[in-house]
């Protein structure tokens, strides 16, 4: 949220839940001597909001680069909006852009490959269910070939 305290949610489950909810958001990882680089990603959160899952395709360069555990950020989006001072109905007021954002901080850690294909299902699952009232099951990869490596 907005650095000033006032503007915080005065729990810090809200700002868990609503990231959670929202599952995706700006990755930010920095380089030594490069600019910072970042990438769009859906994500699975924790309860708790200290663990949030992702998967970055090979040929990222964040993916390439963090060979080692990394700081990174992910930065997530919602409802965001340009305020006129003419709403204000006062004089002396000034244009302001109203927004609600969360900052996710930790670091990013790369996982050994055997972890991804339960990460690609659980997230499938996640994602797919609001998606797929009226079905039976979520969409799973089990019909795909196989990737050559």
């Amino acid at each position: 949220m907005h650095p000033n305290p006032i503007y915080r949610p005065e729990q810090q489950s809200e700002a868990i839940a609503i990231a959670r909810e929202a599952g995706f958001g700006m990755l930010a990882v920095s380089a030594p001597n490069a600019a910072p680089m970042l990438s769009h990603v859906p994500f699975l959160l924790s309860a708790s909001g200290t663990l949030a899952e992702l998967h970055l395709v090979r040929s990222n360069p964040i993916a390439r680069s963090a060979t080692a555990p990394v700081p990174a950020r992910i930065a997530v989006q919602r409802p965001h909006g340009y305020v006129s001072p003419d709403w204000y109905e006062l004089d002396d007021q000034v244009p302001t852009w109203n927004y609600l954002a969360i900052h996710l901080t930790g670091t990013l850690s790369p996982m050994p490959d055997d972890t991804l294909p339960d990460l690609l299902a659980r997230q499938s699952a996640h994602f797919e269910a609001p998606r797929r009232p009226n079905r039976n099951g979520a969409w799973t990869s089990s019909p795909l070939t196989p990737p050559q490596r």
